[in-house]
């Protein structure tokens, strides 16, 4: 996959403010202590667990989507070299003439 410019000024600046938060919320934490931390922590915790499960699921059937698309059936490379040792692809599959042997053995 390849990104965008504008794909990937989106991720810094989603990055950057995610930074950001992340260190506002360690310095809130830090200011109202642990035991308060603990709690906030404690109640967030499932619910940011869910949300990253759902993201993750999102992710993996999108993935799967786009993964299973089939090669175009008309690509085909061969390349020959040598004596009697022909390669070629076809949608993915690959034979070696010569029977397999590679070099003079």
């Amino acid at each position: 996959m390849t990104l965008t410019v504008a794909t990937r000024r989106w991720l810094w600046i989603g990055m950057i403010i995610l930074g950001a938060f992340m260190i506002a919320l360690g310095a809130y934490f830090l200011h109202v202590g642990i035991d308060q931390s603990n709690k906030i922590a404690g109640i967030s915790g499932p619910f940011l667990s869910l949300i990253g499960i759902g993201i993750a699921t999102f992710s993996a059937i999108q993935a799967r989507s786009t993964s299973t698309a089939s090669p175009p059936s008309s690509l085909r490379q061969s390349q020959t070299s040598g004596d009697g040792s022909v390669n070629f692809q076809s949608g993915g599959d690959i034979t070696f003439g010569n029977g397999n042997n590679i070099g003079d053995r």
